[in-house]
């Protein structure tokens, strides 16, 4: 490691503890100098490596030791910080939440706090990233941004609520437009800012924000885990209730809601490291396609129906309405924050539902032939044909941008995350495309496969064939199995954190496996042939060649995993 090739640029920060420098090495790049460091150069540097493969966190590229100083070189974010454009919506609010929530899990993971959460440490991005983790952690010291540090800080303490406290902080900043200083009344001894918002709260979200900002440890949330679960138990958002307030009271027949027998779909015996309960048994016919988000199910069927359920409501399902499909939905998806679900079908078309309205906004005709799967990854849209081809939409003129075409043969799935879209063929291969730049970085050779799934570094395409799931990891010509099965695979889906992967095959049995080890925590017993799978690592929902869909909630979500 050599440090005489950094030109220091700046000096963007500096304390009792150490600086924070911009570089040059050609490109700008982050130092982080720290005079009486706590740890051993080579432990430390290895966590940080660790933490730093989340793809909402700046990678480590470089450390050294000089002097009795510990330096550590971090990748440069150049996005504009958050401040840019207030105040937000509600709606934005609760997304963010739900985006940088399990960033500060996987950092607390590590025995790391953060430290310093403000505005301007969250860069703008889809998703956005964090910035400027404190080194060194868990030391007496106050630190950060006074208007955005938790109470405790100032008297020299730092623990991970301090971290919670922050977010919430930064939170009622973008609903505001003001400063943190301007939301508490020191003369009244409380927050006024409830009383500032424009737009009215959903109550969970009131509810999140308040126990966040609790200004006493023993009364706010102490870990991320404790306010996902609640952001996640929460009712539908507030504009899909009003959708859901114009759609049909309910649908007749087999769509009513069945609950699950008490003692029914329980976990096999002797693989019971993580338990899950039987919410819902729903019958509405074969349903090739799922969806989650949040308590929100989207169901799509063979039929070309496009259903949604209301989770935190008995489950209760409704119809979107609008010229529905006229052949069997092939993927659905929802935007990022949740207001429009995207619905591929047979038929040839892609649709936009307004969840806002719960009607159909628009019909794109996709180019080639037969949509076979969709992905989000902002700015786009991405639609897999059965010509081969991957069509890259707009989602603003909602016009094709760009074309993949090196597929010779029918592509099965898709998956994107962090700039890079993989994709599975007939033609047995896997691609990996860059979107920024809209080339192929690789192509790969992975016989018969169905089903794929992508890391959120983007580094790594996890990949089912026949009876085995490999991890093919970028710039490796051969994969590592990562498990094995005894039935075909039907369905595959990673959730969010890539701790836990579901594994549906065409059998009788749906099992969860471990995303780093391969080791099945899971066996669920159901009806036979699994045909889609959605799963958020607390909710898993599983729908079957019998015309059932199983929702299953995790008994023990506190337990790691």
């Amino acid at each position: 490691m050599n440090q005489t090739r950094y030109e220091i640029l700046q000096i963007l920060g500096k304390g009792q503890s150490g600086q924070t420098i911009l570089a040059a090495a050609p490109n700008p790049v982050v130092i982080k100098q720290i005079y009486a460091p706590k740890e051993s150069l080579d432990t430390l540097t290895k966590r940080l490596q660790l933490v730093g493969r989340h793809p909402q966190l700046p990678a480590l590229i470089d450390s050294w030791q000089l002097s009795g100083s510990q330096f550590f070189v971090f990748e440069h974010i150049a996005a504009a910080p958050l401040t840019r454009a207030i105040p937000w919506s509600p709606t934005q609010v609760e997304s963010l939440l739900r985006s940088l929530l399990p960033v500060l899990e996987h950092i607390h993971s590590f025995r790391l706090a953060h430290g310093d959460i403000r505005p301007d440490n969250i860069r703008q991005g889809t998703p956005p990233v964090l910035v400027d983790l404190r080194i060194p952690q868990r030391s007496a010291t106050a630190g950060g941004d006074a208007a955005y540090a938790a109470p405790e800080q100032t008297f020299g303490q730092l623990v991970y609520a301090s971290d919670l406290y922050s977010l919430g902080l930064v939170a009622i900043h973008l609903l505001t437009g003001l400063t943190p200083f301007d939301l508490y009344s020191v003369a009244d001894n409380r927050w006024i800012w409830p009383e500032l918002v424009a737009d009215s709260l959903p109550s969970s979200l009131s509810k999140v924000l308040h126990k966040l900002l609790e200004r006493s440890l023993e009364n706010r949330y102490t870990s991320t885990a404790q306010v996902i679960s609640d952001l996640q138990t929460a009712p539908l958002p507030a504009f899909l209730d009003k959708a859901l307030s114009l759609f049909p009271s309910s649908l007749p027949g087999a769509l009513q809601k069945v609950l699950a027998p008490a003692n029914a779909l329980s976990p096999a015996a002797g693989l019971d490291q993580i338990s899950w309960q039987p919410l819902y048994q729903l019958t509405p016919g074969i349903t090739p396609a799922l969806a989650l988000y949040g308590t929100t199910l989207a169901l799509g069927t063979a039929a070309g129906e496009v259903l949604v359920c209301n989770l935190a409501n008995e489950a209760e399902i409704y119809t979107l309405s609008g010229r529905s499909h006229r052949d069997r939905i092939t993927a659905l998806v929802f935007h990022p924050q949740g207001h429009t679900l995207y619905s591929a079908s047979s038929d040839g078309t892609v649709k936009l539902w307004d969840l806002t309205s719960g009607s159909l906004q628009k019909t794109l005709s996709q180019p080639g032939w037969l949509p076979t799967d969709l992905a989000i990854a902002l700015p786009y849209l991405i639609v897999s044909d059965g010509s081969g081809h991957i069509t890259l939409w707009d989602l603003e003129q909602l016009k094709p941008n760009h074309r993949f075409t090196q597929h010779q043969d029918w592509v099965s799935a898709i998956a994107a995350s962090n700039g890079r879209l993989a994709s599975i063929s007939r033609d047995r291969t896997l691609r990996i495309w860059s979107l920024s730049e809209k080339r192929l970085l690789e192509t790969l050779s992975v016989g018969n496969s169905q089903k794929l799934a992508i890391h959120p570094s983007g580094d790594y395409i996890i990949v089912g064939s026949d009876q085995q799931v490999d991890v093919w990891q970028l710039g490796r010509a051969s994969p590592e199995q990562l498990c094995s099965v005894s039935d075909s695979i039907t369905a595959l889906v990673l959730s969010p954190d890539a701790r836990l992967l579901a594994v549906g095959t065409e059998g009788n049995l749906l099992r969860v496996y471990e995303g780093a080890s391969g080791r099945c925590v899971s066996e669920l017993a159901q009806g036979w042939g699994v045909t889609a799978l959605a799963f958020d690592g607390t909710t898993l929902v599983s729908s079957s060649q019998d015309e059932t869909v199983t929702v299953w909630q995790r008994a023990n979500p506190k337990e790691p995993s």
